[in-house]
């Protein structure tokens, strides 16, 4: 009987053992997965500060996006520019400049558009309208290059360089409105 009775001690105790003992590990479950959702919301919450700051204002995100245009603008600019240094050399004929400067007077319109669809905070209308006259003449200028390369007109060389002063003209507008906003 003695034997029995301990023996019902011994089971109680090693169940009330591994009931404690599972009781902890629950406890040590629910700590880790209140760890690791605490962890992932941290996380989460990190990632939408950086890119989707709900305390940017209109006029800091207008100044992003046209910073982006603005970018996009002057690589293209080099890339014509290389084009242009290569003709300069003799490496692009007057034919190849002529349609490379169409493929790039493409460009600019396509740019020129995604300026056009830029959502402007109140009163900075005259930023975006100077980006737009910037690319506009930048564009005239290519254009009026294309016509000397066509036909030698230097009138036309001469227009071309006027449209690219005006474009210099226009960036200042826009420009300075970075330098203070970004």
């Amino acid at each position: 009987m003695y034997y029995f009775f301990l023996q019902k001690v011994v089971f109680g105790l090693k169940n009330y053992l591994l009931f404690k003992a599972s009781d902890k590990l629950k406890l040590n479950s629910k700590k880790a997965l209140f760890g690791i959702i605490i962890s992932v919301t941290v996380v989460v919450s990190i990632v939408l500060a950086i890119f989707f700051n709900p305390f940017k204002s209109n006029i800091q995100v207008f100044s992003d996006s046209l910073s982006a245009l603005v970018s996009k603008s002057q690589e293209l600019t080099r890339k014509y520019q290389e084009e242009v240094g290569k003709w300069n050399m003799k490496k692009h004929d007057n034919l190849t400049m002529v349609t490379i400067t169409d493929r790039y007077l493409s460009q600019f319109e396509e740019l020129e558009n995604e300026a056009r669809n830029l959502s402007v905070p109140n009163g900075h209308d005259n930023i975006k309208n100077s980006f737009i006259r910037s690319l506009e003449s930048e564009a005239a200028s290519y254009e009026h290059f294309k016509n000397y390369l066509i036909t030698g007109n230097r009138t036309e060389d001469q227009l071309s360089n006027d449209n690219l002063s005006l474009a210099y003209q226009y960036e200042k507008d826009y420009a300075d409105f970075l330098l203070k906003n970004h």
